[in-house]
């Protein structure tokens, strides 16, 4: 294996935040998968899955913005330490209502808005700490690529434990089994020895440090235009996820494993890309995978109108998988190369916000639209909102290279501008 790719690895801090979290994030898409299909048996309403997952992350788009400033604040290991506390405190009250046999839409709505309000602030902190913990700029690029390779083997390995589980052990021990894996995360957490240049920056205005990072993100066009192009992404297109469940019992006449196993096969798809985002040594060019990216989306969604049968669909969501890996982490990564050590928490925040902020809006609509037309036709809605997406962001490529080259030499991803390519 070529160095390139797990050079990250070589780092121990980073070997122990890998591990831990990859194991919790397993835990995490076990959960995932198994709430979908207990909200589903219960109600058999699209509606209701739509509206969960709405409760489940509008928390990002209130809250994630104001969440940077704190954890710029409080440093961004203590608020990872918190948070992972607070996500095992969940998984175990709805472990315990399902296996009691108590649970209702209403307890899974107010602990889906209580785990939203905890993600708002873990998924900017553990972008920003993983990066920081590294020293070049090669090496905080592969860790981008390896912290979405931790997350697609885990989106591979949770969905196919969660379809085989459920039938054999019901919904509640695959909480169980995500309470564990919160433990191991947060002993990872408390193993790691973090330098005094790595803890805490306090301010002592909190809203002037939020209009600082409000303006580093969006007056600046190729921020602005990332976060742009993922907000239509995630409004529009990423809700497919909600109505797979719909999609899998009136399609294809199937059951949870399916479930599981179409998840899966679109973790293998965005693992292969993610692994091939890690080999690359080079940041330059992802603008451009990031239109081919939406073009993907757009087009893999589109296809679900053909007649459905179980290998269209595995291949549909592989090649989604592809897309939605190449969006997400081409978008963390350039950002992550244009920004100061200073401003990663609040600028990654504003991406926590667009990624999973805007997503739960989508999420409602594609419920209450699938209601009325049909999960196919909302997905192929999605489609064409990408393609447009996609347009949109090529038609400024030019103007976006241009101006992004001084940002990459202010944060030091550049030494000079002679490195820019044009």
């Amino acid at each position: 294996m070529s160095k390139t790719i797990i050079i990250a690895l070589y780092n121990r801090n980073y070997r122990i935040f890998f591990a831990g979290q990859g194991l919790s994030i397993i835990g995490t898409w076990m959960q995932n998968v198994a709430l979908s299909w207990l909200i589903y048996r219960l109600t058999d309403s699209a509606f209701m899955l739509g509206l969960v997952a709405f409760m489940g992350q509008i928390p990002n788009f209130v809250l994630a913005p104001f969440a940077g400033v704190w954890i710029d604040r409080l440093g961004k290991r203590a608020v990872l330490i918190i948070t992972q506390i607070l996500s095992l405190l969940q998984a175990t009250l709805l472990a315990y209502l399902t296996l009691s046999s108590q649970i209702g839409i209403d307890h899974i709505l107010i602990l889906s808005l209580f785990l939203g309000c905890v993600n708002a602030f873990d998924v900017p902190a553990r972008n920003a700490f993983s990066v920081e913990m590294m020293d070049t700029q090669e090496e905080r690029q592969n860790t981008i690529a390896l912290n979405s390779v931790t997350y697609n083997m885990a989106r591979l390995l949770g969905p196919s434990a969660a379809g085989i589980l459920i039938p054999l052990i019901g919904e509640g021990y695959c909480f169980v089994l995500n309470v564990a894996s919160y433990f191991i995360s947060i002993l990872s957490l408390l193993a790691l020895e973090i330098s005094a240049n790595s803890q805490a920056k306090r301010h002592s205005n909190m809203l002037a440090h939020f209009q600082e990072g409000y303006r580093y993100t969006f007056k600046q066009l190729p921020l602005r235009n990332i976060l742009i192009l993922l907000g239509i992404i995630s409004l529009t297109a990423m809700p497919y996820t909600v109505l797979l469940p719909v999609f899998v019992s009136q399609h294809l006449n199937a059951s949870a494993g399916t479930l599981g196993f179409l998840m899966a096969v679109s973790g293998c798809g965005s693992l292969l890309a993610a692994i091939g985002i890690a080999s690359r040594s080079e940041f330059q060019g992802l603008e451009k995978l990031l239109v081919v990216a939406a073009i993907i989306i757009g087009v893999g969604l589109l296809a679900f109108l053909l007649p459905a049968n179980l290998w269209l669909a595995a291949l549909l969501m592989f090649i989604l998988g592809v897309g939605f890996l190449i969006q997400v982490v081409g978008s963390n990564t350039l950002l992550q190369c244009m920004v100061d050590d200073s401003m990663r928490g609040r600028v990654m925040s504003f991406y926590t916000m667009t990624l999973m902020g805007i997503g739960p809006i989508g999420s409602l609509l594609a419920g209450l639209l699938a209601s009325e037309i049909g999960a196919v036709y909302t997905m192929a809605i999605g489609g064409v909102c990408s393609i447009a997406g996609a347009v949109f962001f090529a038609r400024r490529l030019s103007v976006f290279r241009i101006q992004a080259c001084p940002i990459y030499v202010q944060s030091g991803s550049l030494s000079s501008r002679d490195e820019c390519r044009y």
